[in-house]
This record gives C-alpha cells, sequence and structure tokens, in this order.
C-alpha cells in the first residue's frame, strides 16, 4: 500500500481492485515502522515523483536490493555475491520533466499528482539539482504569456556540459507568434539557459541558442538533440562509464547496443559501433564521429527489437555492451545467445527484464560474474543496475 511501510499496522480503506489484490487507500498510520522518517519534502504524499522519502536510507536500499534479488531467484539465475550499491542522494538528477498548466492568469508548474493528470505546484523539488528546482519562477513567468488559458506543456530540461538545455512539448499544436517568441527569447536570458527548443522531440525547432549544450566524453564531445534521454544522474553515468571501461578489459572492438548518444562508450580506445534506432540521437553521434576523425567510433541506425544482430554480425566484435529500455532485450539477447561473443556488459533499468534475459544467456552458457545495483531514481521504487557476463 502506497506511504506504508513492512510492518506498519494501519488503517485503510479499500478503493478499488487491482488484479487478483485490492487497492486501499491509507487513513491512518496505527504502528510506525521503527524504519520510517519524517520525508523531506512538504509535497510528498500527492506529489507523483517520490513515493518512498519516509523510509529510512538503510532500509530503503536493502529493500530495492532486494529487488534485485527477487527477480534473480525467480528466474534461477546463479549470481556473485552483489558490488556495492551506488546509493541515490537528494539533489542531484540531472534531467526533469516539469509539467506545466495554465489556469486563467496562473501558471501551475511541477509534476502530476500521484496516479491523477492533476499538476501539483511545487516551489522546490529536493531529488532534482538546484539549477532544475530554480527553472519554476521563469517557467511561470513565460508559460503565463504563451500558453493558452487551460494549454499544458512539459518542460524537459537537461544539465549538461554547457549549460541548461529545455525542450518545451505542448500538449496541444502551439504556432509560434512574434510575442511567443519574444517570451521564449526572455525565458532564456532570465533562466540562463543555453538552449530552449519548442516542439516534439521528433520535430523540435530550437528558438533560442545562446550557448551550446554539449556533453564530454573523454576526448568525445557530442552536441545532443532537445530533450535526449540522458543518465539520470552524473555520478551514475560515471559508475556506469567505469564499469564498463574496466569489464571490458582489452577489448577492441565493441558493440554499443540500445547505445543512444553512447553515453556509455563514447570517447573509449578502440573501436566502437554504437546500434540505436533514435534518429536524432544517431545523428548526434555522427557528428560527433565527424569532428573525432578516423574510424573509432560508428554510428549505425537500427532497431533492435525488430531486427537484432545476428550472430554473424556480432562474431565481428571482442564483446558488446547492452542498454536496452525498461522492456528488455529478449529478441537481441537470443542472438547474442548463439554468438561467439565471451563479454557482455548489461545495464538495465528493469530487474525483472534483466533477470528473464540473464537466464537466457545463463542458459547459453554465460556468467554472471558482476552486478552493481545503482539508484539513481532516488526514493522511488525503480532501481536499476550494470552487470558482466563471461563464457
Amino acid at each position: 500500500m502506497p506511504f506504508t511501510l513492512p510492518g506498519e499496522i494501519v488503517l485503510a480503506e479499500p478503493s478499488g481492485k487491482r488484479g487478483e489484490g485490492v487497492v486501499a487507500d491509507l487513513i491512518e498510520v496505527l504502528a510506525p515502522s521503527r524504519h520510517r522518517e519524517p520525508p523531506p519534502c512538504v509535497h510528498f504524499g500527492v506529489c507523483g515523483g517520490c513515493s518512498l522519502q519516509h523510509w529510512r536510507g538503510d532500509a530503503y536500499t536493502a529493500w530495492k536490493v532486494g529487488l534485485i534479488d527477487r527477480a534473480l531467484l525467480q528466474h534461477g539465475v546463479v549470481a556473485p555475491p552483489l558490488e556495492a550499491t551506488l546509493a541515490g542522494l537528494s539533489g542531484e538528477r540531472r534531467r526533469v520533466d516539469f509539467v506545466l498548466r495554465r489556469q486563467g492568469r496562473r501558471v501551475l508548474a511541477g509534476f502530476h499528482q500521484r496516479a491523477d493528470q492533476r499538476v501539483v505546484d511545487i516551489g522546490t523539488c529536493v531529488v532534482a539539482r538546484p539549477a532544475l528546482s530554480a527553472l519554476l519562477a521563469p517557467l511561470r513567468t513565460a508559460l503565463a504569456e504563451i500558453l493558452p488559458d487551460g494549454a499544458a506543456a512539459d518542460a524537459v530540461v537537461n544539465e549538461t556540459d554547457g549549460g541548461l538545455d529545455m525542450l518545451i512539448r505542448p500538449h496541444k499544436r502551439l504556432d509560434l507568434s512574434l510575442e511567443r517568441r519574444e517570451a521564449l527569447a526572455s525565458l532564456a536570458e532570465r533562466a540562463d539557459l543555453a538552449r530552449l527548443s519548442l516542439g516534439a522531440r521528433a520535430d523540435a525547432e530550437p528558438v533560442v541558442t545562446r550557448r551550446t549544450p554539449f556533453l564530454s566524453y573523454g576526448d568525445v564531445t557530442i552536441v545532443p538533440p532537445p530533450g535526449v534521454f540522458l543518465q539520470a544522474t552524473r555520478r551514475a553515468e560515471t559508475a556506469m562509464r567505469e564499469a564498463v571501461a574496466s569489464w571490458l578489459g582489452g577489448a577492441k572492438r565493441v558493440a554499443d547496443l540500445f547505445a543512444g548518444i553512447g553515453a556509455l562508450t563514447a570517447g573509449r580506445k578502440g573501436r566502437t559501433t554504437l546500434y540505436e534506432n533514435d534518429a536524432a540521437a544517431i545523428a548526434a553521434v555522427e557528428a560527433a564521429s565527424r569532428k573525432l576523425g578516423g574510424n573509432r567510433m560508428v554510428a549505425v541506425r537500427r532497431d533492435l527489437f525488430r531486427n537484432p544482430l545476428t550472430p554473424s554480425e556480432l562474431d565481428a566484435f571482442d564483446a558488446a555492451v547492452l542498454d536496452p529500455p525498461r522492456a528488455g532485450a529478449a529478441a537481441q539477447v537470443a542472438e547474442i545467445a548463439r554468438s561467439k561473443l565471451t563479454r557482455i556488459v548489461y545495464a538495465s533499468c528493469d530487474p525483472a527484464t534483466f533477470a528473464r534475459d540473464a537466464h537466457a544467456l545463463q542458459e547459453a552458457g554465460y556468467r554472471l560474474e558482476k552486478l552493481m545495483p545503482i539508484d539513481q531514481f532516488f526514493w522511488s521504487v525503480h532501481v536499476e543496475l550494470i552487470a558482466l557476463f563471461a563464457k
């Protein structure tokens, strides 16, 4: 039940059914857990962004690691002792997706309510970087001039090495009049944005570019497309990159599958071929590759769900890196299982689909040699990991 902890005695009211169970709303905690703590955010319990702020840190982290342990056990995956968990911290999220809705002269800015489309108007977000929370006030001012009454939009913000990169995505088409362009330019100036774009990710129009947003990976510099997916925290990305570099050993030819903009492999020595279906991400990697020169980094657009690399293609590489979405990589893993690859690094944002894929690799003769839990979605029910398989 939301906002309760294991072992607590509570008063709750059933509110519906879910699957074979019952959904209930918490009324009162009668006997609280010794692990319960006061949540640090005044919006906790209403805002849908965090659900576990009331749980003491050590017990919370142990529970998240337990999600991975249970998933592996359910799929019969033999695992070594886990690496030390990269625990989450408040105030370090470098990517946020604010929801904005105009109501009369007022603009609500924050996040959706839990299980509701209504917007929680917040003053600050305790999990986000301070520079991102500071955007809320100028966003309210600017969107009051841009959004029609009743209209809504998302503001996707990435903190890059070159500054803040914002994409405003109106929920309904919004024509860019001169007045709206001026309001956006004023927003970019007041908020010190590097770049401000408008539209859906696929057709985003850069309206204001005051500085070029960029991400540095060793000697590789990538200019990300507006609204691109980034690892949620810089610290987690660094830990994952270090794991990839260490666990790949001396692999000279690496396939980066579901590569995004290459955050886990860009800048490594040797030749890396990055496979990704997102056209904007591939274009960003290609541009970085041209500046780099040579053939160290090659980008290939490919839908690995429908068209995974075959064993004969995989056999041209010494190792592979996978970072699929929550659905996992069942089709690609099935092909890897039939290949001659001996070293696989798998980053996952879902323990269940990871365990399913790990079982398939185990059945094909791979050993799960290392696994590091990563908590970069702090105070949420989500946990990530990075793992090494060897054959």
